[in-house]
C-alpha cells in the first residue's frame, strides 16, 4: 500500500467517524494528504462528501428553526412579576 493511499484511508476513516458521532470535532491540526484522492478511494470519498453535505443541510435547517423560535420568544411580552400573565396560544 502506498503512503498516499494509507494517508487518504486514514482521512476517510476520520471523516466517517466524525459523521457517525455527529458531535465530535475533527482535530484542528488536520492536514490534507498530498496529491489527489487515489482512484480506488474515489467512490468512498464521494459518499463521505455526500454525507457531509447532507449533515450541513440539516444543521442549516436546524439553525433556521432555532432562529425562528428565538424570534418568537422575543415577541412574548414581559410583565411585572406581581401581575398574572396569560399567553393566548390559540389566537
Amino acid at each position: 500500500m502506498t503512503d498516499n493511499l494509507a494517508s487518504w484511508l486514514a482521512v476517510l476513516d476520520t471523516f466517517e467517524r466524525a459523521l457517525d458521532a455527529a458531535d465530535d470535532q475533527l482535530d484542528p491540526t488536520f492536514e490534507r494528504p498530498p496529491g489527489p484522492v487515489p482512484e480506488e478511494l474515489r467512490e468512498r470519498a464521494e459518499a463521505v462528501l455526500a454525507r457531509q453535505q447532507m449533515m450541513i443541510r440539516g444543521l442549516t435547517a436546524s439553525r433556521a428553526n432555532v432562529a425562528r423560535e428565538l424570534a418568537a420568544l422575543r415577541r412574548v411580552p414581559t410583565g411585572s412579576p406581581d401581575a398574572p400573565a396569560y399567553l393566548d396560544v390559540e389566537g
